[in-house]
């Protein structure tokens, strides 16, 4: 890109420069000299890793009185290199001429250029210009060129946002940049969007079309120090902005279904707030004929959510990744994190339940309106909306072999739910396959910014997108995620809403690039676009049985009660009274961890530590390793940041001794660790998190009762250990069976003569049994078919990280319709259990005894340990498939449906199941039953056959 160079006399003598580390060193009086504090110099240098020269020593400091005091600063406190954005206001044509024709690019091509061109101007209603320009160039334009009226600091994406005449019907040059909107097309973009310019855009939407588009300020975040004007902290608003026809007629607004999405929940994901700030502004103009079609039916909604992270990247805000986009917010927390979510909650997050969250938390100074306003204000708002059908929190990621990873979120669905959720995922496939054909239509933009930004060699994604659950799709799997708490039912504080996380390949929260913008932006635009239309869709899903009847046999053995929890009142002779000793303790501590082992931060766990949760912030470093030591040395745990988002570790039951984090980077990071002491069982949540424990009462059999509804045909029935041992499979001494389908996920009664032999005869029958989870026990007692060949010695019951498939048989009809990115069964935080930890309980048989009894495996499931990197399996077997016996099948899930695991904090209740989009179908497939989905009545696909 050219770049004008300025005469020898802009530049002084090379005055003596400091990094961030020697700058550390130095006298506060040396920064007293110049116009910029210790403070504010060590954070550019921090963010630019550049050797910066003191305030005092720099001459060509620009103060003249036609540039405002922001924009001077923001030149000021800039690297000299650093193009700062600025409008330029000018006394005639002639003088904004005169500019563009010294720093314009006539001949830019967004095919060709990889940056927005270096100025653009505009002749009417008054003389101005937008522009890119260094200290040198500003001091150079003010001093030989004339005209200059006014210069002003201006980031955003609209180059005349913030003067007087923003909008209106005028022309920009050069003239192959379309004319501007209020908010221009990312082709004549000059930025991302900025967060007052879009504050200011979303009023003037709503000003000039009030029936279409209502503006709210709902909340602010923590915000950070404005060190131009002092305020520490100076917060940023949250915008909401409501999108549907006739919206101030709020009696019709409640009623209608509504599509909400969640925009720049991190900070350094921009393309959400680009995609949905253009289709709220065409939508209004009734210029967006596929959205506007539906706004008699439904509304849209979105949430501008981190103010944050999304602001950090102007100068005037001092944070630890200054010029850049942050991924959380002031309070240096994951924005994605801190959300009331049921099941496990980890007690390093700060879940923000509005209207019960406590000032301050205990263990803490401070409580969660100071650390958390804005996950408090988005929680409390959403709760007052009714029909929530959709929820997406649109996010960005690297450099991945997918265009777009759409994430099935943890909560837990029912039938309807779950095709509805896959049903969206489908159409947005297929909608992006309609748009492009493939990657190969836009290769030549990705393979540039993978050169340009990543210095990545031919970089174009093999597929534009696919979806799977979240540790699926990225790995790992995460509690307090704001669409975990969104799916959740109302009655647990969620929105009952089905939720997904689209993640868009190629962020960049560096430079905007036009080039690969538009079609980041066309691809947000299509997602949204697609769950919208299902959102105004009448949407349906059945199951065809073929006329067949289920029993299911239940057991309160499997039941979890918050009855049963050691401190709550219902359990007698466990709990404390008031002004005893509290049984649960949290202990923090807090350490800057300088890089490599000498500067590792440590906390020490004894004999009543239950748990351990470390979150670090690494700041502007995006790459190196965080490793997790135990008190034996070795790396149990470890992130490597270019390769992952996660910020956090948890270990539950530590071993005793000392616990360290090490960094193998390049910069300081931010370590706390959070350890929950308890001489109980159960920790209480109250004493952790300030929250009292929510009354639950669950069951995994819930899933039939669920599924029962959707029957075409049939009937599901819940027996009873006794039912079954008194007769009620069979009818009478008749031979015939009273049920086609038996299923069963424990092994109570499996020393139960009689309770066997009636599952024996139902078998012998021709009856099909599905036996889950525990139930595999039972092929030790049956001896119908290839169960004879099985033992107890060819079951064991282990625990794995994540209950995920692997060497799967796709030709096996128990993975029927199963895609190759799905391999996770259940979704484990929302029942209780801890991705990644080895807590999650999966049965599984002998590979070498289950072939050899003529079984047909479907899939396996492996135990992983050891230290990172050196992880061995250390057990391993079937954990799908199948054996015969006559005309019945035997279908097995050996980790599917387990009981809900209490040992975990869990403040907001527990789920009763929460199987995967995988999990469900490997059910329904193991029943033989097919599930069919209709849209608008029309049959659009089915999953499996009906055997």
């Amino acid at each position: 890109m050219k770049r004008v160079q300025p005469d020898d006399g802009y530049v002084t003598d090379t005055p003596d420069r400091y990094t961030y580390e020697e700058a550390e060193e130095l006298d506060e009086e040396i920064f007293e000299r110049g116009g910029i504090d210790r403070r504010t110099f060590l954070s550019v240098a921090a963010a630019t890793g550049a050797a910066l020269a003191l305030p005092s020593t720099v001459s060509a400091e620009v103060t003249d009185d036609r540039v405002t005091d922001l924009a001077q600063f923001a030149i000021s406190a800039t690297p000299d290199d650093y193009e700062v954005t600025v409008v330029i206001e000018f006394a005639d044509v002639t003088a904004v001429q005169e500019f563009y024709g010294e720093f314009g690019e006539p001949d830019w091509d967004i095919d060709e250029n990889l940056r927005a061109p270096k100025a653009v101007y505009r002749e009417e209603p008054t003389p101005a210009a937008h522009a890119w320009l260094t200290e040198a160039e500003v001091q150079y334009a003010l001093d030989e060129m004339t005209g200059i009226e006014h210069v002003d600091f201006s980031p955003g994406a609209h180059p005349f946002w913030n003067l007087e005449d923003s909008y209106g019907d005028y022309d920009v040059y050069p003239e192959y940049i379309e004319e501007f909107d209020v908010f221009p097309p990312v082709e004549g973009a000059r930025d991302w969007t900025s967060h007052q310019e879009t504050g200011q855009a979303l009023d003037h939407l709503e000003t000039t079309y009030p029936d279409m588009v209502n503006v709210e300020r709902i909340g602010q975040g923590p915000g950070w120090e404005n060190v131009f004007t002092g305020e520490d902290p100076d917060p940023r608003d949250i915008y909401v902005a409501e999108l549907t026809n006739d919206v101030q007629d709020r009696e019709a607004f409640a009623a209608k279904e509504k599509c909400v999405f969640i925009v720049g929940i991190h900070g350094n994901e921009r393309a959400g707030v680009e995609a949905g700030s253009r289709i709220i502004e065409q939508a209004a103009k009734g210029e967006a004929e596929e959205f506007n079609t539906l706004l008699d039916d439904i509304a849209i909604i979105y949430v501008y959510i981190n103010p944050d992270g999304w602001s950090l990247r102007e100068p005037q805000y001092y944070g630890p990744n200054i010029l850049f986009h942050y991924r959380g917010n002031a309070s240096l927390v994951d924005t994605n994190r801190q959300y009331p979510t049921i099941g496990w909650a980890n007690p390093g997050f700060w879940p923000a339940d509005a209207g019960r969250a406590p000032d301050p938390r205990p263990g803490y100074d401070v409580g969660y309106q100071d650390v958390v306003p804005d996950a408090l204000a988005t929680v409390g708002h959403l709760r007052g909306y009714d029909n929530v059908e959709y929820l997406c929190d649109y996010h960005m990621m690297g450099w991945a072999s997918q265009m777009v990873l759409n994430l099935e979120s943890n909560a837990a669905y029912n039938h309807d739910g779950t095709h509805n959720l896959d049903e969206v995922n489908r159409r947005i496939t297929s909608s992006m396959d309609d748009y492009w054909g493939g990657p190969a239509a836009i290769a030549d933009d990705t393979i540039r910014a993978g050169a340009d930004t990543a210095g990545l060699s031919n970089y174009v994604p093999d597929t534009l997108i696919d979806y799977g659950s979240i540790y699926d799709s990225l790995g790992y799997n995460i509690t307090g995620g704001l669409l975990g708490w969104a799916g959740q039912p109302e009655a647990f504080g969620g929105l009952g809403a089905i939720t997904v996380a689209p993640e868009l390949a190629m962020r960049d929260s560096t430079d905007w690039r036009p080039y690969i913008e538009r079609h980041l932006e066309t691809a947000y635009y299509l997602s949204q676009l697609e769950f919208a239309r299902l959102c105004a869709a009448d949407t349906d899903a059945t199951v065809a049985t073929g006329d067949q009847d289920t029993a299911y046999v239940t057991t309160d053995a499997l039941t979890r009660r918050s009855a049963d929890l050691s401190h709550t009142d219902e359990s007698p002779g466990k709990g404390r009274g008031r002004g005893q000793e509290r049984a649960t303790e949290v202990q923090r501590r807090h350490e800057t961890v300088h890089p490599g082992p000498e500067g590792s931060a440590r906390k020490t766990t004894g004999g009543g530590s239950h748990s351990i949760a470390v979150q670090f912030d690494a700041g502007s470093a995006e790459e190196g390793v965080v490793s997790l030591r135990n008190p034996g040395g070795q790396v149990v745990r470890a992130i490597d940041l270019a390769e992952s988002d996660q910020t956090s570790f948890y270990v539950p039951n530590p071993g005793n001794g000392d616990w360290s984090v090490e960094f193998d980077g390049e910069a300081d990071i931010e370590v706390e660790f959070v350890t929950i002491e308890s001489d109980e069982e159960h920790p209480n949540p109250e004493e952790a998190f300030g929250y009292p424990q929510t009354e639950y009462v669950v069951n995994p059999m819930q899933f039939f009762l669920d599924l029962e509804p959707q029957l075409e045909s049939g009937k599901m029935d819940g027996l009873r250990v006794h039912d079954v041992r008194v007769g009620r499979l069979m009818r009478g001494n008749s031979g015939r069976r009273r049920y086609d389908k038996v299923v069963i996920s424990h092994d109570e009664g499996r020393d139960d003569e009689q309770y066997i032999a009636e599952i024996e005869a139902f078998v012998d029958a021709g009856g099909d049994l599905v036996l889950t989870d525990t139930g595999l026990y039972l092929l030790d007692s049956l001896s119908v078919g290839e169960t004879e060949a099985i033992s107890v010695d060819d079951i064991q019951t282990v625990e794995v990280g994540i209950a995920n498939l692997v060497d799967r048989d796709f030709d096996h009809y128990l993975l029927s319709d199963i895609r190759p990115l799905q391999r996770e069964m259940w979704k484990s935080p929302q029942v209780g259990y801890v991705p990644n930890t080895n807590d999650q309980p999966a049965t599984i048989l002998d590979d070498d005894a289950f072939a050899a009894a003529g079984g047909a495996a479907a899939g396996r499931m492996q135990v992983i340990e050891g230290p990172w990197r050196d992880e061995e399996i250390v057990a391993e077997g079937v954990a799908a498939g199948s054996l015969s016996a006559g005309d019945a099948e035997i279908n097995l899930l050996g980790s599917v449906l387990p009981p809900a695991n209490q040992r975990e904090l869990h403040p907001f209740g527990m789920a009763d199941y929460a199987v995967s989009f995988m999990g469900h179908t490997m059910l329904c497939n193991a029943l033989g039953f097919q599930q069919r989905r209709f849209v608008e009545g029309e049959l659009v696909g089915t999953w499996g056959e009906v055997r």
